[in-house]
């Protein structure tokens, strides 16, 4: 009959509409074609190259946004660059000390930044109050990827980090 499917488990009839067994719980035959993956045709899987946010290229910038101060900081680097103040010794590519630096937390050498494989690694280097990654805490000296539009929070010190395309000169 048209209207009943019988299981393969314990032999019941069922409804031709059901997917499981009343009697014994075993999936149905109409179940399985509801439940089977079906192959899709070729032509809708064409792969993609997407850049992650991740990405920063040759011609790349960084924009840091001091959050509190409403300020905006623009470097391009070669292979590293130190966050943190300017104090005695200690010399950071980016100096903080004016965004209330010292208050807020930040050490001399807070974090560095390092190009790697057009991405760009952040790293606490042992800083007292710590590096945080869009609210997570760095584990000091282990380089995490840094991504456009993260947050970074040295001690209380809150950045938003952007990549942008630096403008070519003629």
């Amino acid at each position: 009959m048209a209207d009943e499917q019988i299981c393969e488990n314990c032999h019941q009839s069922n409804s031709a509409t059901d997917f499981y067994c009343y009697a014994c719980g075993h999936i149905l035959p109409i179940g399985m074609q509801i439940h089977s993956t079906h192959a899709l045709p070729n032509e809708t899987l064409k792969p993609q190259i997407r850049w992650g946010t991740a990405y920063f290229g040759e011609h790349m910038m960084l924009r840091i946004h001091v959050r509190d101060a409403n300020e905006l900081i623009e470097t391009s680097f070669d292979d590293e660059c130190v966050l943190g103040r300017k104090f005695e010794d200690a010399d950071p590519n980016i100096d903080l000390t004016p965004y209330q630096a010292t208050s807020l937390g930040v050490s001399r050498l807070h974090a560095k930044l390092t190009r790697q494989i057009e991405t760009v690694m952040v790293e606490d280097l042992g800083s007292v109050n710590g590096t945080f990654l869009n609210g997570q805490k760095l584990v000091p000296y282990q380089p995490r990827v840094l991504r456009n539009e993260d947050e970074l929070r040295l001690g209380h010190l809150k950045l938003r980090i952007s990549f942008t395309r630096a403008s070519r000169r003629a």
